[in-house]
C-alpha cells in the first residue's frame, strides 16, 4: 500500500469514531543520541557550516513516546511521538522512516508514528542539494543512515517497553520568545528589523508564553516522561559552527537533575513561525539579569521552562489519571500553495540572475541562487494549474487534550483562531511536524502585506488561503474527537 494511501484509509477509519470512552494507558519511552561522530554539515543557515566532532557544544537528541490505548484487555489505539533536535525534516525522512522501522514494531499501525523538529539552526543536514558545497562533511544522506539507525533502535525500545501508567497535564506560562518582525510607517515589516529607527512603529503579531506540559508516569506513578511544548524555535545561537541542541538540552538537564538521567523530555515547538527566543525589545535589560543571574541566554530561558514545569507539576499532580480516552487521526489533504504574482517573478529573476552569471560562488550566495531558482520554477508550474501542497495532520485525543500538528514554520496569528474555537479543555500545537512537502514559513495575511523574510514567495509555499484551509481541517479533526 503506498503511503499516502495508508495514512487516508486510517484517517477515514478514525473519522467513523464519534464517541471516545476511557481507556488505560500504556506508556514507553526511550532516547536516541544522535549527535554525529564525524564532521557534519550544519543546517539553518545560507551559507555552509561544518562542525568537527570535537566542537560539540551540547548533543541532539531525539525522544521518543510510545502511547497505546486499552480497552477490555485489547489494544484499541496508539501513537509514536518523536521529537528530534533538528532544524527541519525534509519530506520525504519521515516516510523513509517508517519504512525503515514498520516491519520491528509489532502490533503498531506505522502511519501513526510522526516525528517533529525543535527548530535548532545547529543540528546536522539532512538534504542534499540546498548547498552546492558541503565543505567536505559527513554527506546528508550518510547522516540520515546513522540517524535511522540510532532513532530505530529508541523506537522499538520504547514500543516493545510499554506498559500501563497514568498521565496528568497543565498550563504553565513563561517568557520565552518575543515577536521578531518589526514594522515601519510605509507598512512594510522586517524580520530582525532594527527598532531604534524613528520610523519604527511596533511588532507585526503578538506572542504566547504558554507552555502546555503533559506528564506521564508508570503504574506506581512514578515520573516517566513529559512532553513539552513552547512557542519558540530553538535558536538561541543560531549560527555557531557546532553541533548544538540550543535551549532544550538545558531544559533536559534541568529536568533530569530533578527526575533522573532516564527521564524522557520532548520538546515540541508550537507555533512560532514569527517568534524568535532572542530579545527584540528591552534589550538591555535582559542582557543585564541574565549577567546577574550568571547565566547565558539558553540557561535562562531553561530556567523558566523548567520553573514553569514545577509550578505546573505542583498543580497537576493531585488530577493523575491512568483511565483516559484517548483516540488518534491521521488525514492527509491539500491545501492551495502560493501564488507568484508577475511582480514576484520579476524580482526574483532580478536575484537569480547575477548569481547565474557569477560563476563561483561564495558564502550564502550558492544557497540564495537554488533559494531564487525554486520561485522562478514555482512561477512557471503555476501556468498548468494552480499549485496545491499535500498536508499530514495528527490529531489526539488525550483525556480533555487535544495536541495538533502541522508541517510549517506556522505564524501565531492561525495558533490564535485554532485556540480560540478548540473544544478541547487544553489544546497543544505542534510545528515542524509531519512533512510532506518542502517546509518553509505559512505567513499571515499582515505579514504578507509587510513582506520581508519569512513572509516573501521565496520562503513560503503556501499563503494566507492555505492558512486559513489548515485552520478550519485542524478544527474539524479536533472536534470529531470531542463529539459525543
Amino acid at each position: 500500500m503506498k503511503e499516502g494511501m495508508g495514512i487516508l484509509a486510517v484517517g477515514a477509519a478514525v473519522c467513523l469514531v464519534t464517541g471516545v470512552s476511557a481507556a488505560e494507558l500504556w506508556i514507553g519511552a526511550a532516547e536516541a543520541d544522535i549527535t554525529p561522530d564525524r564532521p557534519v554539515s550544519l543546517t539553518g543557515q545560507f551559507h555552509v557550516r561544518v562542525a568537527p566532532t570535537n566542537s560539540i557544544l551540547s548533543r541532539c537528541k531525539a525522544n521518543v513516546l510510545a502511547v497505546e490505548s486499552h480497552e477490555n484487555g485489547q489494544a484499541a489505539d496508539c501513537a509514536i511521538l518523536v521529537a528530534c533536535d533538528f532544524c527541519y525534516l525534509p519530506r520525504d525522512i519521515q516516510a523513509r522512516f517508517r519504512e525503515h522501522v514498520a516491519g520491528r514494531l509489532k502490533g503498531f499501525v506505522a502511519n501513526k508514528l510522526f516525528l517533529t523538529a525543535t527548530h535548532t539552526h545547529t543540528a546536522p543536514a539532512l538534504e542534499q542539494g540546498w548547498y552546492d558545497d558541503l565543505g567536505g562533511a559527513m554527506p546528508p544522506e550518510e547522516y540520515v543512515a546513522f540517524f535511522f539507525d540510532r532513532l530505530a533502535a529508541a523506537v522499538v525500545k520504547a514500543w516493545e517497553g510499554r506498559k500501563p501508567g497514568a498521565v496528568a497535564w497543565g498550563l504553565g506560562h513563561a517568557v520565552i520568545s518575543q515577536n521578531r518582525r518589526s514594522v515601519y510607517a510605509d507598512g512594510s515589516a522586517q524580520m530582525y528589523g532594527k527598532t531604534d529607527r524613528p520610523d519604527f512603529r511596533g511588532l507585526e503579531g503578538g506572542e504566547d508564553h504558554s507552555v502546555d506540559i503533559l506528564f506521564f508516569l508508570d503504574a506506581e506513578r512514578k515520573p516517566v516522561a513529559t512532553a513539552i511544548a513552547v512557542a519558540c524555535p530553538a535558536q538561541v545561537e543560531e549560527s555557531l559552527s557546532r553541533v548544538n541542541a540550543d535551549y532544550w538540552s538545558d531544559v533536559r538537564d534541568g529536568l533530569r537533575r530533578l527526575y533522573g538521567e532516564k527521564y524522557v523530555v520532548l520538546g515540541f515547538c508550537a507555533p512560532a513561525g514569527d517568534l524568535v527566543p532572542r530579545a527584540i525589545l528591552r534589550k538591555g535589560a535582559e542582557a543585564r539579569m541574565e549577567q546577574l543571574r550568571k547565566l547565558n541566554r539558553k540557561q535562562e530561558l531553561a530556567r523558566r521552562i523548567v520553573r514553569a514545569f514545577e509550578d505546573t507539576w505542583d498543580v497537576a499532580q493531585h488530577d493523575i489519571r491512568a483511565d483516559v480516552a484517548f483516540a488518534h487521526r491521521v488525514e492527509r489533504f491539500d491545501v492551495p500553495g502560493r501564488k507568484i504574482t508577475d511582480a514576484e517573478y520579476e524580482t526574483a529573476k532580478k536575484a537569480y540572475e547575477p548569481l547565474v552569471a557569477k560563476g563561483k560562488l561564495v558564502g550564502g550566495e550558492a544557497a540564495h541562487k537554488n533559494w531564487y531558482k525554486k520561485t522562478l520554477s514555482r512561477y512557471e508550474a503555476q501556468k498548468s494549474g494552480d499549485p496545491l501542497h499535500a498536508i499530514e495532520l495528527h490529531t489526539l485525543r488525550l483525556g480533555d487534550v487535544a495536541i495538533a500538528t502541522n508541517p510549517f514554520e506556522l505564524f501565531l496569528d492561525y495558533a490564535m483562531q485554532i485556540q480560540g474555537r478548540s473544544p478541547a479543555g487544553q489544546t497543544v500545537l505542534i510545528q515542524l511536524a509531519s512533512p510532506v512537502d518542502d517546509a518553509s514559513y505559512l505567513p499571515s495575511e499582515r505579514a504578507t502585506k509587510g513582506g520581508g523574510y519569512s513572509a516573501v514567495p521565496e520562503s513560503s509555499l503556501v499563503g494566507p488561503e492555505g492558512g486559513q484551509k489548515l485552520v478550519e481541517r485542524t478544527l474539524g479533526a479536533i472536534k470529531a474527537l470531542f463529539e459525543k
